[in-house]
């Protein structure tokens, strides 16, 4: 079994969500290459310009911290005891940029994991759902259903969207028997990025107690996953 990472939304865990609503941002951040905003799925040799986070007055500083200002998305914003549990499981996957949090305007050290890589070839796209997002003549937009069996199709359908193949999610991930991954990262999911994590991975996190961290089952749609009770049945509610 495989999960994805979501942020709580449980506010008697984390407080308040998002937890990180505002942040303290470099000048000229769109174009500044050193800025965490403009680095992702590549490894960098310069120390990075991170934003300071500023945690929301009713929130709580938990191990894994929901995010909205630039330079945090699609990173995740993790605690050490959290790094020190994703090196364990995979040195190679991240890079770890550090990332002040500041409450009532007292830092505590934060580290932003930035992926690397992707692993789209973990995937079993013969039984995984993918949707493309299209727009209707009256106004508003809907969702169909691609058709593509292989990895090779899906990479073949994403060239031909062009610069709007953003539009194109896997919106069920049904991830291959054979994975011995027990962290992947995939992109062109809900949310653009997703992290996908082994049942030992999950089972790692949940002995140690971290906090502020949901997973929810690869093979759900996020939709079914808020909205059809299985969320709020382990979690609680938002």
């Amino acid at each position: 079994m495989f999960y994805k990472i979501e942020t709580s939304i449980n506010n008697k865990i984390i407080g308040q969500y998002p937890q990180i609503q505002d942040a303290e941002l470099p000048a000229g951040w769109e174009n500044n290459l050193r800025f965490t905003q403009n680095i992702l799925f590549k490894k960098v040799d310069f120390e990075p310009i991170a934003p300071k986070g500023i945690l929301h007055k009713k929130a709580k500083l938990t191990d894994l911290l929901s995010t909205v200002p630039p330079g945090f998305t699609p990173k995740l914003l993790v605690s050490n005891s959290f790094k020190i549990i994703l090196e364990e499981f995979e040195e190679e996957l991240f890079q770890y940029f550090p990332c002040d949090v500041l409450s009532k305007n007292v830092p505590y050290k934060y580290w932003l994991a930035s992926p690397l890589m992707t692993k789209l070839d973990n995937v079993d796209f013969k039984l995984s759902d993918v949707e493309v997002r299209k727009s209707k003549p009256e106004g508003g937009t809907y969702l169909e259903r691609v058709q593509v069996s292989t990895l090779n199709e899906f990479n073949d359908y994403l060239q031909a969207q062009g610069i709007l193949s953003w539009k194109t999610t896997i919106s069920r991930v049904e991830v291959k028997n054979n994975v011995k991954d027990n962290i992947f990262v995939l992109t062109n999911v809900d949310g653009g990025v997703g992290y996908y994590v082994s049942e030992t991975f999950k089972n790692a996190v949940e002995y140690h107690g971290l906090t502020g961290i949901e997973f929810m089952p690869s093979n759900m749609t996020f939709v079914e996953w808020l909205h059809g009770g299985s969320r709020e049945k382990i979690y609680g509610k938002a």
